[in-house]
């Protein structure tokens, strides 16, 4: 943790990294849990909708890049629930993280889902790095079972 971070923990200004935290996280939730502390700062309560926008963009955000990139369906209810958004207010916040180029992917307005292909890379914490591991190990685990199943069916293949 950054020195002027660490300095605030254990003070009466620990709600400062937990803000932080929260909206590098996308956690809308604690993040609305917070406003009690960061509400009474003037500046943030004056932008308090432009940063509930950015932490739900956030939100979004994390929401595809915790998935497997070939399991990055997200569904409207999904994504209302996390984003603390309306299932009505769903389509707008994935068509302003499409529009500002913080995810690649489309909209299926019929069946209210959002398919992800791509995330904007950002800044991770150790435990989304460690979540980033966890996927590339899973990746590792599903290519060398391929391997090995293409190695047993090659003789069928190849005769």
């Amino acid at each position: 943790m950054h020195p002027v971070l660490e300095s605030l923990r254990d003070t009466d200004r620990q709600w400062l990294i937990d803000t932080l935290y929260a909206f590098n996280s996308g956690n809308v939730e604690k993040f609305q849990v917070l406003k009690s502390s960061w509400g009474q700062q003037p500046d943030l309560a004056a932008n308090e909708t432009l940063l509930l926008q950015k932490i739900q963009l956030l939100c979004l955000m994390e929401m595809t890049f915790t998935r497997p990139a070939n399991h990055r369906q997200l569904t409207f209810e999904e994504i209302a629930r996390s984003a603390k958004v309306t299932i009505n207010e769903v389509e707008l916040l994935v068509m302003k993280a499409l529009s500002v180029g913080l995810v690649k992917g489309s909209i299926d307005e019929v069946d209210k889902k959002v398919h992800m292909t791509w995330v904007q890379p950002r800044v991770l914490d150790l435990q989304q790095i460690k979540g980033m591991k966890d996927r590339l190990e899973f990746w590792c685990t599903d290519v060398k079972n391929m391997e090995m199943l293409v190695e047993h069916q090659a003789h069928d293949i190849l005769t």
